[in-house]
């Protein structure tokens, strides 16, 4: 299947903006769908999660898929997502200004992949046609235990609100979502949110 764009879940990186393996090896296997057709749109993700840096992950995941290759032109940065329900909230305002865009990519990890679908799938409705793919070799207990407990406090949080129903999952974030409802890390500003309706 044709995806018409392709989004790359960040990891990790150092406070100078070094990448780390798992990183690495998602905005690789990222960028290999990519040249299969570079007509495509990339999208990178990820803010400026480390007190001891300035730097956005996204942009710094942008810049390595520009060293490998990339058109700088053919990729778009979001820098507002601090986890994977970020990713999937935030891309879908810019995904949604495209109408051509119905068939997407989600490249992350392999572990990851499970709890990814269900979020991606969740967010953006049933609108869209999502696949997602994750590279090998990060498998670990701690990772699966971390995955699975995740996974239950997204359906608690978001527990009887409609699937991409924008709005709701918007209000859903800012109020229970403990990085987006002020808790953890800064709430959120209203001028993020975009409605669709």
């Amino acid at each position: 299947m044709k995806h018409d764009c392709i989004i790359v879940l960040s990891n990790e990186m150092d406070k100078n903006g070094n990448l780390n393996l798992e990183s690495i090896s998602r905005i690789q296997l990222a960028c290999k769908y990519f040249f299969n057709d570079p007509t495509k749109t990339l999208i990178t993700c990820g803010w400026n999660y480390r007190k001891d840096s300035s730097l956005f992950i996204g942009n710094v995941v942008k810049d390595y898929a520009i060293k490998l290759g990339v058109p700088k032109d053919k990729i778009i940065t979001e820098l507002n997502s601090r986890d994977t329900v970020g990713d999937a909230f935030f891309t879908k305002q810019i995904i949604s200004t495209n109408k051509e865009w119905n068939n997407l990519l989600i490249v992350t990890s392999e572990y990851h992949v499970k709890r990814s679908s269900r979020i991606f799938n969740f967010i953006y409705g049933c609108k869209y046609t999502i696949k997602v793919v994750g590279c090998i070799g990060f498998i670990s207990p701690k990772n699966m235990v971390s995955e699975n407990k995740s996974l239950e406090a997204f359906e608690e949080t978001f527990k009887n609100t409609e699937a991409g129903n924008y709005q709701k999952i918007y209000e859903r974030l800012i109020t229970r979502h403990p990085f987006y409802n002020g808790v953890i890390f800064p709430k959120i500003e209203m001028t993020y949110y975009k409605n669709e309706n």
